[in-house]
């Protein structure tokens, strides 16, 4: 699952994915419209139990929705503490992500990355999306994309938020994984 949790003029992004076959097949893509704090949590939570999520990959700059999803599924809401924890005992090589369920993300050092990772799901070997025609607000985003030098140009790019909760979600896999979770 990515979520790009926004309040205010933004729009909340959830995209949830599932690897079968080979394909990353979309299960659910939306933006939520001046959405609530708590109603968010309540469609979170209810999609983390519909579709069984291992793993959720959230836009770190809301600490504080990120610390209320922690609480409800039980992880240890302090995870700035936890992660400098994993650090300090296990070094900076070890993947502290491997241990937690809800992975905060920092855009501003990763959405390059993010960015030509999902160019490569997408156009490396014919591809490796299966998107479902009644997600057409994510099949618009990724049609009307746009790629300046690594950064994606907002403006251009219709449901940003949308995309960038897909961005998110496709964290989860690397060109060549076989991950089935």
């Amino acid at each position: 699952m990515g979520i790009d949790p926004a309040w205010g003029s933004s729009a909340f992004g959830i995209v949830v994915t599932q690897f079968v076959d080979g394909i990353c097949q979309i299960l659910h893509a939306d933006e939520y419209k001046r959405p609530d704090y708590n109603e968010m949590l309540s469609i979170v939570w209810k999609l983390i139990r519909k579709y069984e999520v291992h793993k959720i990959y959230i836009d770190g700059a809301n600490p504080s929705f990120i610390r209320s999803l922690k609480i409800q599924i039980g992880e240890e809401p302090d995870y700035d503490k936890v992660i400098d924890r994993y650090r300090s005992e296990c070094g900076t090589d070890y993947d502290w992500t491997q241990d937690m369920k809800i992975i905060p993300v920092n855009f501003n050092s990763e959405h390059k990355d993010m960015l030509a990772n999902c160019k490569m799901v997408l156009e490396e070997g014919g591809g490796h999306i299966a998107i479902n025609p009644v997600f057409d607000k994510l099949i618009t985003s990724l049609r009307t994309a746009v790629d300046i030098d690594g950064k994606l140009d907002k403006e251009s790019t219709s449901y940003n938020d949308i995309f960038d909760a897909f961005r998110l979600a496709m964290k989860f896999y690397h060109f060549g994984n076989t991950r089935d979770d």
